[in-house]
């Protein structure tokens, strides 16, 4: 039974979030712990008569031995560790599939500034496939696989449990086609975006009880964007988003759930923005990470993404948190440090880097998603005749003011 969901979820992956065809190319990165699952899905893949296939599989012991035991030089030398191939694939036209299967605090005994670092090189080495990814020249689809380590970390009673959820709320389990079902809850998804983009807001203003009070100003010609489009990039998906004007945020917000970032996590933190961005930051736990993420570029310490998401969707129904941003950035409302999205605008993808810039739209190496939504956030839109328009209470859309 389980073996069978898994190649229904191969089979979906391929063909109802990346629409693959015969004679398409694919390109598949993945941690070395989901290598059965890898070969399930290029067994599938070369059942539809998708037979060119490249994989990138990354060893995470091996990654951890080098950030324990060699340079900075050293390991951005290694050729194990490089990811160049990303650019390469891209340039050849291949659909990504990338499996995120994360490791949550494997990486905790490393030192954070020489992981941020070796980040940061990563960030530069694949500009060129961000660059193809941003302005919408490939498919790509970043999809949750299980994996043993994963499951004893979030406290479940094997790697199984862990797989269920994951079926749950990708809608594998379910007697009907999941591609008719995403299907029918993009329309749905589509239509909410839609309506936002009819307001014709100004800016949001987000408050609850954990401390969070926050204003953030759209662009002039903002989009709310939902999934729907040329295949699903994320799966499970809940969002409508958008991109901010970068220099338009004021005020602090604290994070909801925790945040596992590059085999780390960053608990119990906040963010205080002036002009758009981070003045202020702390953390508990994982402090020095979250600085490295806000250090890597200049961008990195603006807002990308607003990102709008009930409290009481599938996934927040489970009360699981993922520990994996994937998954976990579709329970709640969320915001994103760094990188925008050109589609956010109208015609951005027609605009280059600098004409997005004037636009509002923030540039960065780095796009890290964190979680703000809670059961009391409200967040009210302030519409540019003036009116105002409450349209999240209790953490859940409000309707009737879309």
């Amino acid at each position: 039974m389980l073996q069978d969901l898994k190649r229904k979820y191969a089979h979906f992956l391929l063909l109802g979030c990346l629409a693959l065809k015969e004679g398409d190319k694919l390109f598949i990165t993945a941690n070395k712990e989901v290598e059965e699952f890898v070969d399930l899905v290029i067994a599938e893949a070369h059942r539809l008569k998708i037979d060119d296939i490249e994989t990138l599989l990354i060893d995470f012991a091996y990654q951890k031995e080098c950030y324990l035991t060699k340079s900075y030089e050293e390991i951005i030398t290694d050729p194990r560790l490089d990811r160049t191939k990303y650019n390469q694939m891209a340039r050849e036209g291949y659909a990504f599939l990338s499996l995120s299967s994360p490791l949550p605090g494997y990486l905790k005994e490393v030192n954070p500034k020489l992981l941020s670092k070796v980040q940061k090189h990563i960030s530069e080495s694949t500009k060129e496939f961000r660059e193809y990814q941003d302005k919408e020249l490939l498919k790509w689809n970043i999809s949750a696989v299980s994996n043993p380590y994963w499951a004893h970390v979030l406290g479940l009673e094997n790697e199984e449990a862990l797989w269920k959820l994951i079926f749950s709320i990708c809608l594998i389990d379910e007697e009907n086609d999941p591609i008719q079902l995403w299907r029918e809850k993009l329309t749905k998804l589509k239509k909410r975006a839609d309506n936002l983009n009819r307001l014709k807001i100004e800016k949001l203003i987000y408050q609850n009880s954990l401390g969070t009070h926050l204003e953030i100003s759209l662009p002039e010609n903002y989009l709310f964007q939902s999934a729907e489009g040329q295949n699903i990039v994320n799966m499970p998906t809940e969002e409508v988003f958008t991109s901010p004007h970068y220099l338009k945020t004021e005020g602090i917000v604290y994070a909801s759930k925790p945040l596992e970032y590059q085999g780390n996590l960053v608990e119990d933190f906040f963010l205080e923005f002036k002009g758009g961005k981070v003045v202020n930051y702390g953390a508990k736990k994982g402090e020095e990470i979250l600085k490295g993420i806000l250090e890597t570029d200049e961008g990195s310490s603006y807002l990308g993404e607003v990102a709008l998401v009930d409290i009481s969707s599938p996934i927040a129904k489970t009360g699981q948190i993922f520990l994996n941003t994937l998954i976990d950035e579709n329970s709640c409302c969320h915001l994103a440090l760094g990188q925008s999205f050109a589609e956010c605008v109208v015609d951005g993808l027609e605009k280059d880097t600098e004409e997005l810039k004037k636009l509002g739209l923030n540039t960065s190496k780095k796009h890290v998603d964190f979680f703000i939504g809670t059961d009391d956030l409200q967040i009210e839109a302030v519409l540019k005749n003036g009116e105002k328009k409450i349209i999240m209470e209790n953490g859940n859309f409000k309707e009737e003011n879309l």
